[in-house]
C-alpha cells in the first residue's frame, strides 16, 4: 500500500470548511492527468467517479467488479495529481453490514482523500435496495469511524432511491436523507432529480450540507423543459456541493470518437 505524499490533513481541513458554507463545484474525474488539469483552472476539489474509473479499466460499474484495494490506489494517484480534497465515490462501501464501513473509512484514509460517499444501493441484484434501518445503520458507523480520526472526513449519506426504485420515491428518499441527517451524516445526497422545490425543502429541513448532482449534459431524469442548474441558481437554492457523475467522462470518450471520426472520414487531422 503506498502512501500519500500530499498534505492529506490540510486538505482535509479544506474540505470540511467548503463544507460549512458557501456553494463549490466538484468535478468528479478518471484519470490523473484530467485531475491535474483541472486543478489547475482553479476548482476547490475533486471527486472520484465509480461509473467511469470502472469503464477505464474495462469493469462494470456498481457489481462489485472493481475491488476496495483498485478503488484506494486509483484514489491515491488523483489526490497526488491535483493536491485538492478528493472526494470518494465509495458505492456502497465494499460490504453489506454497517462493521464493513469502518474497514472503508480507515482504507480511503489512508489515501490521502478527504471524504467518502456510502449509498444504499447494494450493488447485488438479488439485495436491490438496503432496508432504510439497515442503510441507516452503515451511515452510522461511518460517521463514527470518521469522527474518531485525527482530522477531518466528509461522510456523505447518499440514497440511490430515484434511480433504483419505484412508489412513492420522493417520500422515501426524504425519509433517508433525514435520517442519515440524524445519526451524523456530514453530507447527503440523492442522486437524480432536478426539482428545485423538493431541493429547497431538503435544503431548509435537513441541517447537513446537500450535494446535487448537474450533469455536463440533460440526464433523463431531469424535469422536462427545465434547463439545467447553474452554480447560481444551485446557490440561491442553498445547495453546498455540486458534483457532475461520470459526465465529464463521458464527454471525453464522446470528443475522442468525434474526433478520429473526422480523421477517418476526411483524412484530416485539424479542424474541419
Amino acid at each position: 500500500m503506498s502512501t500519500p505524499t500530499v498534505d492529506a490533513a490540510s486538505l482535509g481541513a479544506r474540505f470540511a470548511e467548503l463544507h460549512a458554507s458557501g456553494t463549490f463545484v466538484m468535478p468528479n474525474v478518471a484519470d490523473a492527468g484530467t485531475a491535474a488539469a483541472i486543478a489547475a483552472v482553479g476548482v476547490d476539489a475533486i471527486a472520484t467517479t465509480s461509473s467511469a474509473h470502472a469503464q477505464t479499466i474495462g469493469r462494470e460499474d456498481g457489481a462489485g467488479d472493481v475491488s476496495m484495494e483498485e478503488h484506494a490506489e486509483h484514489t491515491r494517484i488523483l489526490v497526488e495529481a491535483a493536491n485538492l480534497p478528493c472526494n470518494v465515490d465509495a458505492e456502497n462501501g465494499y460490504g453489506h453490514e454497517p462493521e464493513a464501513m469502518a474497514a472503508a473509512v480507515q482504507r480511503f484514509v489512508a489515501t490521502g482523500a478527504a471524504g467518502m460517499g456510502i449509498e444504499d444501493w447494494s450493488g447485488d441484484p438479488e439485495i436491490g435496495t438496503y432496508e432504510r434501518g439497515l442503510a441507516v445503520a452503515r451511515i452510522e458507523a461511518a460517521v463514527e469511524a470518521a469522527n474518531a480520526l485525527d482530522r477531518p472526513f466528509i461522510i456523505t449519506g447518499r440514497t440511490d432511491v430515484f434511480l433504483n426504485e419505484s412508489g412513492d420515491q420522493i417520500a422515501e428518499a426524504t425519509a433517508r436523507l433525514e435520517a442519515f441527517d440524524g445519526v451524523g451524516a456530514h453530507c447527503l445526497y440523492a442522486p437524480g432529480t432536478g426539482d428545485p422545490d423538493l431541493v429547497r425543502s431538503w435544503v431548509t429541513n435537513l441541517d447537513a450540507a446537500l450535494n446535487l448532482l448537474i450533469p455536463l449534459s440533460r440526464p433523463r431524469w431531469w424535469p422536462e423543459g427545465q434547463p439545467l442548474f447553474t452554480v447560481a441558481q444551485a446557490a440561491e437554492l442553498g445547495v453546498r456541493r455540486i458534483s457532475i457523475g461520470g459526465s465529464l467522462y463521458s464527454a471525453q470518450v464522446r470528443h475522442a470518437a468525434d474526433v478520429m471520426r473526422q480523421v477517418m472520414e476526411t483524412g484530416s487531422f485539424g479542424p474541419s
